[in-house]
C-alpha cells in the first residue's frame, strides 16, 4: 500500500491528460475511531499562481506517477478556501511530534500509510520509524536488504488537540495516565503544544501534572499560558506547590498571578513566600487537617471525608489546642480502630518537641530530623510553639531531586 510520501509534487492531470499542477497536501476530515478518508487534494498551479483544491471523489487514479481526474478540468468542482473541519495531512501532520498515550512517549511522524477502507482511500497508519524517514528523504536504497522495519500506528487511534495529534493506543482518556508521565510527555512537546495538552485537562488534572514537571519548564510553560489560565489551575494545587510555583516569577509576574487566585488562598500563599526556600517554612504545607483534643473520632472522620479531596496526602491528624499550641498526633490508622465516641484526646499521641520542626530550619536539619524519627512527615511550629504547617517527605525529595 502507498504512502503519503510518495505522492508529493505529483503530476496531476484530467481526463484530457492536461496538467493542471501538482500534489501539494491532501486534506482530510478527522473522527475519532475510525480512519480518515481523504477529503480534497490541494493542487498547486504556477500558471494561475493560486491553490486550490479538488474533492477527492474526483480522482480516477492515484499513483507516484501522476494523479488523474476523473473530468475535465474546466467541469471539476473547485474550490479555492480550506474546507471546514479539515486538516493538511501534509503541514499540520508529516514531519509533526505526536503523543502516543499508550507508551507515554512522543514520537515523530515520519511518513502516512494510505490504503482502501469500506471502498475509500483514507489514512491507515502513522509510521515513525526510520525506514519512514528514509522514505521521506528518496533515500531507501539505503535499506538495499531490506533489514529495516517499518513502524506503524493505527490512525484509528489518532484524535486531533487543536492542532496537534494525541494517540491514544491504549486508552482515549488523558487522566488514565499517571501526571508524572504525563508532564513527562509534555516535557518533549514545544511550549505551544505542550500549552495546549495542559489546558485539555481539567484543572485538578491539569495542577497535577505541573507540579511534576521540571521547575525550569514549568517557569516558561506557565508564563506561555498567562496568568488568567494558570490561575485556575494554582488554585487546585495543595499551597507548597502554589508558593513554588510563584517563587519562580518576578515580583511584577507574582504580584499579577496571585489577583487571579481566590482572596484565602492568595493571603496563606503571600504569607509563605516570606520563607526562603530550603526552610521548613518554605518547604512547609498548610494543607493538613487539624482538631482540638475535645473533637470525638466521628467528628474528625467527618471532617476528613469533608476536605480530603483538596488534600495531596494525609497520614496523620494533627492535634492543637484552641490558641493554636501543637498537641500531638493521630494516626489514620488509630482513628480508623477507635470507637467514633472516643475523644481525639484519649488516642492521640502527645508531641515530643524533639521530633518538631521550626520555621527557620534548614534542609539539613530537617532530614536529620526526619530521618532520626523515621517521619513521613513533620509538624512545623512557629516561636510560641503554634503549628504554622507540616513537610512531607515528598517535599524534601522534591528538593534533593527536583528533576526526577
Amino acid at each position: 500500500m502507498p504512502y503519503i510520501s510518495e505522492f508529493i509534487n505529483t503530476t496531476i492531470q484530467d481526463s484530457s491528460e492536461k496538467n493542471i499542477g501538482k500534489l501539494k497536501d491532501v486534506l482530510i476530515r478527522p473522527r475519532a475511531g475510525t480512519y480518515a478518508g481523504l477529503g480534497y487534494i490541494l493542487v498547486k498551479n504556477k500558471k494561475y499562481k493560486k491553490d486550490f483544491f479538488i474533492p477527492f471523489e474526483q480522482v480516477e487514479n492515484l499513483s507516484n506517477k501522476e494523479i488523474t481526474l476523473k473530468n475535465v478540468f474546466s467541469e471539476s468542482n473547485i474550490e479555492h478556501t480550506v474546507p471546514p473541519e479539515h486538516i493538511f495531512l501534509i503541514k499540520d501532520v508529516l514531519d509533526q511530534q505526536i503523543v502516543d498515550m499508550g507508551g507515554a512517549r512522543v514520537v515523530r511522524v515520519n511518513d502516512l500509510k494510505l490504503g482502501v477502507f469500506e471502498g475509500s482511500m483514507s489514512v491507515l497508519g502513522i509510521d515513525i520509524s526510520f525506514k519512514g524517514l528514509l522514505r521521506r528523504l528518496g533515500l531507501t536504497f539505503i535499506d538495499f536488504f531490506k533489514m529495516m522495519p517499518s513502524n506503524l500506528i493505527d490512525w484509528r487511534q489518532a484524535h486531533p488537540i487543536k492542532g496537534a495529534l494525541r494517540l491514544d493506543t491504549v486508552s482515549q482518556n488523558l487522566t488514565k495516565l499517571h501526571p508524572a508521565d504525563l508532564a513527562n510527555i509534555i516535557e518533549d512537546l514545544n511550549i505551544k503544544q505542550g500549552g495546549q495538552l495542559v489546558t485539555s485537562l481539567d484543572e485538578r488534572e491539569a495542577a497535577k501534572v505541573l507540579e511534576e514537571m521540571d521547575p525550569h519548564l514549568k517557569k516558561i510553560l506557565i508564563k506561555h499560558m498567562g496568568p488568567e489560565k494558570v490561575g485556575k489551575i494554582i488554585e487546585r494545587m495543595s499551597v507548597d506547590e502554589a508558593v513554588d510555583v510563584i517563587k519562580t516569577l518576578s515580583k511584577d509576574e507574582a504580584r499579577h498571578f496571585l489577583s487571579f487566585l481566590q482572596e484565602g488562598k492568595s493571603k496563606t500563599v503571600q504569607k509563605l513566600l516570606s520563607h526562603p526556600n530550603d526552610t521548613a517554612g518554605g518547604l512547609m504545607t498548610t494543607d493538613f487537617v487539624r482538631v482540638t483534643p475535645d473533637w470525638t473520632v466521628g467528628d474528625t472522620i467527618d471532617e476528613i471525608r469533608k476536605i480530603s479531596p483538596s488534600l495531596r496526602s494525609l497520614l496523620y491528624v494533627y492535634v492543637t489546642n484552641k490558641r493554636d499550641i501543637f498537641q500531638g498526633t493521630v494516626s489514620l490508622r488509630r482513628l480508623l480502630l477507635a470507637q467514633s465516641h472516643q475523644k481525639i484526646s484519649s488516642i492521640m499521641k502527645k508531641t515530643r518537641a524533639t521530633g518538631n520542626l521550626r520555621v527557620h530550619n534548614k534542609i539539613n536539619e530537617i532530614t536529620t530530623t526526619m530521618t532520626k524519627y523515621n517521619l513521613y512527615s513533620a509538624a512545623v511550629l512557629d516561636k510560641k510553639k503554634r503549628l504554622v504547617g507540616i513537610v512531607t517527605i515528598d517535599d524534601i525529595m522534591r528538593r534533593i531531586r527536583p528533576n526526577a
